[in-house]
């Protein structure tokens, strides 16, 4: 207790600010250890690890020097193990184990590996721990063998690690024609052509042509279905049937439905596959304009219609501007969707068109309270300032203090975060919110957002459910930077703010599935080619995780769309996410409506909320830093290609 005491006092420079180097011995340890890790990369000694740990015994995360120092020991077995036993709660001893058991596997030191091996995520090690039981008995018992054929029988293509594995079924003949034909399902459902491929040259003659067929109906399915003939009415040739009809669908949804109604003579598609194809064919038709679209919306089955039928059905009546059609919808709708929001401004819209002006007004007026998007809307039709409605949390330092004492993982993550370790710190922290309360949620955020970590401060109050903390949900770090790059491309620096905090909720060193990095999430490719542009010298991808470069770029690349669409923000918008060509088909497509309903108009369901938060968010930035937003902030032009 005595100790931890310490701690919480140490850390009043960053809640008070009142200590300094001199004064504060944990910078000290703070010093000390970032120099002892330095140490530990240069020398690589255990005489050098044991010295520095020896300095930093009260340091709250002391045992990561001998983490990093058996990081690169992972022949050091006893001292492994008693690593991982003494820290088994850590999320490093997770990572810890994975190294060693991967050089244990590499190794073939499989008797090892079992003793020390626990459940793992990781495909690789589920096969070596296999393999290591192969190794060591000369078979695998029925149980582990139904573990290898289920890591086989995926859609996707496995890990090397598990070649040994599957060339076992393989040698023993124990994969059937009837798996290899699931497999190929699979691999097909993902779209995973080269595997289906390569999966089929094992089946029969017979069967390779059929799995030739389902490949051609998957890349060619226009040409393939308009040539399409198999004499067996089978369950199976309707699923290779029904797979042509979908990706036709995906390019020409009424040739798709032409298609259909043909083969529904020759083959018993049973009511459920009809349903099913149906509701495929009627959403990508909404998609490409086709006339019968809207009629073909009211005839998918009823235990079918689910939010995305919904939404195309909001969005031919709007292309249309049926308004009409627009009040039958939502007057279908069960009164829990109705009370959305969303409906309820569509309503109100409604009402303003088909001529009951106070009644709109009315329900506008009720939707101006709403901090959202819908409600800013309502705000801009009336004129009338939007509703904030800020209520920072009132966290006392005592609850901070409190949490800390319960929670030793937020000590350490908090030491890992301010040394710079900023994954690591990550996992801790993480690991501690797994197991808080709604309360102390709210407090981590607090605490967080303190630190200025406003990832995780914003992570922590969405997952407390907590909305009405402005400061937290929408902080301004980077203020400098974000305002000298703003002014530098003639950008509105809340605009600037809304695409961070949607892109990146302010994690500098996020990178997505896809390569997007940094804070204004930049794809490597456009990031280089707005450097070019921009005479900045861009050495690495790395790069793109400091701030200052990754919003430099950023704003270029936001000022070049602003450029190619004629300075219209929504168009810009739109193509930050999901393109500049597609944006301009949708201009195309959708031109000279309200921006309210193009906006309900883009077909991608990421983009649309994409678009939706980045303008609810803007005016939200002004009131953080001017609290009198202007109304004009949300679109109501008419959008127009020029």
């Amino acid at each position: 207790m005595k100790t931890f005491i310490f701690y919480i006092l140490s850390m009043g420079i960053f809640f008070s600010g009142i200590a300094n180097a001199q004064t504060n011995p944990l910078l000290q340890q703070r010093w000390q250890f970032k120099e002892a890790r330095q140490v530990l990369l240069k020398e690589n000694s255990k005489t050098s690890f044991e010295q520095l740990s020896a300095q930093l015994q009260d340091y709250p995360i002391v045992h990561y020097l001998r983490y990093f120092y058996l990081e690169s020991h992972l022949e050091e077995a006893e001292t492994i193990q008693a690593f991982l036993e003494q820290y088994k709660d850590s999320p490093i001893a997770q990572l810890l184990r994975q190294a060693w058991l991967t050089k244990l596997a590499q190794k073939g030191a499989w008797q090892t590996f079992i003793a020390n091996y626990t459940p793992q995520k990781s495909t690789v090690l589920q096969c070596y721990h296999l393999q290591a039981h192969f190794k060591t008995q000369g078979e695998l018992k029925e149980e582990l063998l139904e573990k290898v054929k289920d890591l086989w029988l995926v859609g996707i293509s496995q890990p090397n690690e598990c070649d040994p594995l599957f060339a076992y079924l393989y040698d023993n003949e124990l994969i059937t024609n009837e798996m290899r034909w699931q497999r190929i399902r699979l691999a097909m459902q993902k779209g995973n052509i080269g595997l289906a491929r390569f999966i089929a040259k094992s089946l029969p003659e017979a069967d390779q042509e059929l799995a030739t067929l389902w490949q051609d109906m998957h890349n060619k399915p226009a040409s393939t279905l308009n040539e399409f003939m198999l004499s067996d009415e089978t369950p199976f040739a309707r699923e290779i049937l029904l797979h042509g009809l979908r990706r036709l669908a995906r390019q020409d949804a009424d040739s798709a439905y032409q298609h259909w109604k043909n083969y529904k003579t020759s083959y018993a598609f049973t009511d459920q596959e009809n349903a099913e194809l149906f509701y495929d064919i009627v959403l990508r038709s909404v998609r490409q304009n086709h006339p019968e679209a809207a009629r073909w919306l009211t005839e998918v089955d009823k235990n079918l219609v689910d939010d995305k039928i919904i939404q195309a059905r909001l969005q031919v009546a709007l292309a249309q501007q049926n308004w009409q059609d627009v009040k039958k919808l939502i007057q279908s709708l069960p009164i829990t969707k109705q009370d959305k929001l969303q409906f309820q401004y569509w309503r109100a819209r409604t009402l303003e068109q088909t001529g009951e002006t106070k009644k709109a007004e009315k329900r506008f007026k009720t939707l101006s309270e709403n901090r959202d998007y819908y409600g800013f809307l309502a705000a801009g039709r009336l004129g009338k300032q939007y509703q904030f409605l800020s209520h920072p949390l009132n966290i006392s330092q005592k609850e901070k203090d409190q949490l800390f004492e319960k929670q030793a993982g937020m000590l350490r993550a908090h030491e890992l975060y301010f040394i710079g370790l900023t994954d690591l710190a990550r996992l801790e922290w993480d690991a501690v919110l797994s197991n808080l309360s709604t309360s102390e949620l709210k407090i981590a955020a607090a605490i967080a957002h303190e630190w200025g970590w406003h990832d995780r401060a914003i992570r922590a109050i969405a997952k407390a459910k907590y909305y009405d903390d402005l400061d937290i949900r929408f902080p301004l770090p980077f203020y400098d930077t974000v305002l000298n790059h703003a002014q530098a491309q003639q950008l509105d620096f809340a605009y600037v703010y809304a695409v961070i905090r949607q892109e990146s909720a302010f994690q500098s060193d996020i990178i997505s599935v896809a390569g997007a990095s940094g804070l204004m999430q930049l794809m490597p490719a456009t990031a280089k080619n707005v450097a070019k542009k921009q005479q900045i010298i861009l050495k690495n991808n790395k790069e793109l995780f400091v701030p200052d470069i990754n919003i430099a770029l950023g704003t270029a690349y936001l000022r070049d769309l602003l450029n190619q669409f004629n300075g219209n923000r929504l168009l810009a918008t739109a193509a930050y996410n999901a393109g500049p060509s597609r944006a301009k088909r949708w201009a195309k497509k959708y031109a000279c409506l309200p921006a309210d309903i193009w906006i309900e108009l883009i077909p991608f369901n990421e983009t649309r909320k994409y678009v939706k938060r980045v303008l609810s968010y803007m005016p939200i930035f002004e009131y953080q830093m001017l609290g009198h937003p202007e109304v004009k902030v949300m679109p109501l032009d008419i959008i127009c290609p020029k």
